[in-house]
């Protein structure tokens, strides 16, 4: 039985009993001592190849003539050798080993690619196999995935679906019990009924045809308001088809002129809202002159909300109403807006002028009035019946109100004085001239408050460092 070499090594056979010969290891190439071997009887000649012939005829090289053989006489041994392959090629009762004149030969086993190509293709093998696993692998979870998904898909479009007919029938139970079967009017104001306030308010035409619950309540009472504006409305809901519309009317309070040339009357309340835009008269309602407005809508608030001009205006007008001033006797009709820093109001039928100033102190200036109006009243007629042609009450004094029988800004002029008795028109030197009757100040009644300037009338915000 042969042994496998190891690399490097000489190649070498191992023969067993059963061949017919002792374990031996036979050396092919021969030993490096020069022994011929003995003839293997057992071994029957064979016909020479013409590869055998060839290299019998071949002289070897180098031979020593006593060690030469004769060509005529057969070889005691067999000789024979290797090809390429490692096939025994020659004569097998040709010598074994090598011949004298052979150089020492060694062999190189070279490894065969096959194995290298075996384990290059297993590796590859278990690699693609391993690749293979993985993509499985990969495939089955994005499987799972996918499955997972559609999965969700369809519990999200179940849950909305379901959500959906939830809400539609959420929203049809309410619709139905809210859809709009009352509206309650708690106050009908004089010269309204209840079915009137209802159609100002929009509302009959969603009686059971509409929820309650969207109905704009502002919106309501904004469509009251632009209907009538004589009418401030407030709207509420009771759950659950319930509206209450609480209805009160507005007070006329003044008469304003406004235009581009103050040619147009506009009636307001006392807050400002504009009750009729396009009055014919002011109906006995006192007048705010000097206004600069430009328009005027009905149901809205007079001018911009930042207009100092109709805000003075409201307030005076509220503290006017708040005194009973408005009814008081002789009435005041007319207001003068025209300077905030010089508000003026007009008695209906006398010469009457009330010099307000500013709004600074307002209430205090018109509680003055309201507490002593018939004290007043009294002192300015006096000056008329004296002959004077107006009375000035001015409410911003030091000591209270003052009454002065000229108009605001009038200075009474002092004559430059005279040394010469006959200079003075009576004679008398330092007495002042003999006024007539419609010029020279009549006496005033004994009342400290009202003692008016007998010299110099005030003159306006005379205390006032920016007046000029």
């Amino acid at each position: 039985m042969a042994k496998k070499k190891k690399d490097g090594e000489r190649a070498s056979f191992l023969f067993d009993d059963d061949a017919g010969r002792d374990e031996e290891t036979i050396d092919l190439f021969g030993s490096d001592e020069d022994t011929p071997a003995e003839p293997d009887e057992d071994i029957e000649p064979e016909e020479p190849d013409a590869e055998a012939e060839e290299s019998a005829e071949a002289p070897a090289p180098s031979v020593a003539p006593e060690k030469a053989r004769s060509k005529d006489k057969p070889s005691e041994t067999p000789q024979f050798h290797f090809d390429r392959y490692g096939r025994r090629v020659g004569k097998k009762k040709a010598r074994y080993g090598k011949r004298k004149d052979a150089p020492k030969a060694t062999t190189t086993v070279v490894r065969n690619e096959t194995e290298a190509k075996r384990e290059y293709d297993a590796a590859r093998a278990r690699s693609e196999a391993r690749a293979k696993k993985r993509a499985g692998e990969a495939a089955k979870q994005a499987a799972l995935k996918k499955e997972e998904r559609r999965r969700r898909r369809q519990r999200s479009a179940s849950t909305m679906i379901l959500g959906a007919l939830a809400l539609g029938m959420l929203l049809g139970m309410t619709w139905f019990v809210t859809r709009l079967s009352k509206i309650n009017v708690p106050h009908v104001p004089e010269g309204y009924t209840t079915q009137r306030i209802i159609e100002l308010s929009g509302l009959e035409s969603k009686l059971k045809k509409r929820s309650a619950l969207l109905i704009s309540t502002r919106d309501v009472e904004k469509h009251i308001r632009e209907t009538d504006p004589y009418l401030d409305a407030t709207v509420r809901y009771a759950f659950p088809s319930t509206i209450t519309i609480t209805v009160s009317k507005r007070e006329e309070a003044a008469c304003v002129r406004w235009g581009p040339q103050n040619e147009y009357l506009a009636i307001i309340d006392e807050n400002g809202t504009v009750l009729n835009a396009a009055a014919e008269s002011a109906n006995g309602l006192l007048i705010a002159d000097g206004m600069n407005i430009s328009s005027a809508v009905n149901g809205a608030r007079l001018g911009d909300s930042s207009d100092i001009q109709v805000a003075a205006l409201v307030r005076l007008l509220t503290k006017l109403k708040e005194l009973g001033l408005l009814e008081r006797t002789p009435r005041i009709n007319r207001i003068d807006m025209t300077e905030l820093m010089q508000i003026r109001m007009y008695v209906e039928g006398s010469p009457y002028t009330i010099e307000v100033g500013d709004t600074s102190n307002l209430e205090t200036k018109l509680m003055l009035l309201q507490k002593h109006w018939a004290e007043i009243m009294d002192e300015a007629s006096s000056f008329i019946r004296q002959g004077y042609s107006t009375a000035t009450i001015y409410l911003y004094s030091k000591g209270g109100v003052n009454i002065s029988p000229y108009e605001a800004g009038h200075v009474i002029a002092t004559p430059e004085p005279s040394t010469s008795p006959s200079d003075s028109p009576n004679g008398e030197s330092g007495e002042q001239p003999q006024a007539s009757p419609g010029e020279q100040p009549a006496e005033t009644p004994d009342n400290e408050v009202y003692t008016p300037a007998p010299q110099v009338t005030p003159m306006p915000h005379q205390d006032d460092p920016f007046t000029g």
